[in-house]
């Protein structure tokens, strides 16, 4: 496993049809001027921009689609993210006027449906910032571990090195 200490990560979000989100290191820190790179589903780059002073990206894609969402901040620092088309909710069309009443319901439905995954979105969004950046984290119980399989290895070391130590002095 790669070692973590300035792991690159991504956190993206689609929201009213728009792509954001931002980069940001385990540990602290945010990229600016990091590449962002977005290909669709045939792996064709479609956008390209730099992140802000702040590591973030906003992209409107000119139709929902599936893409996959990259960032590369130099130095072997990159991380992906993929965003399915169905993270866009469903398209909303208008009821025509030459439509009977009875058959305009779908489109009322569609339009609430869509207004109310909106609104979930807004409320979400905060909290899987907030997941994804605690996953990134590096904790307290991270650094006790790593700091008892230094001392616990650097014992068997000593003890091993004892143990010859004795059996070339008799």
């Amino acid at each position: 496993m790669p070692a973590a200490a300035h792991r690159l990560k991504l956190f993206a979000t689609i929201e009213g049809g728009t792509i954001s989100g931002y980069a940001f290191f385990i540990g602290g820190g945010r990229p600016e001027g990091a590449t962002i790179v977005i290909r669709d589903a045939a792996g064709t780059e479609v956008h390209r921009e730099v992140t802000d002073g702040e590591g973030r990206f906003t992209w409107t894609p000119p139709a929902p689609g599936s893409f996959v969402v990259t960032v590369d901040a130099g130095d072997g620092h990159a991380a992906d993210i993929r965003l399915g088309e169905e993270r866009f909710g469903p398209t909303v069309s208008a009821p025509t006027t030459t439509m009977p009443t009875a058959q305009a319901l779908p489109a009322d439905t569609a339009a609430i449906e869509a207004a109310v995954d909106r609104a979930v979105a807004r409320q979400i969004r905060p909290l899987l910032e907030a997941y994804d950046e605690a996953e990134g984290r590096v904790r307290f119980n991270d650094i006790v571990g790593g700091i008892g399989m230094i001392v616990g290895l650097a014992g068997a070391a000593l003890w091993a090195s004892s143990r010859r130590r004795g059996k070339g002095g008799s």
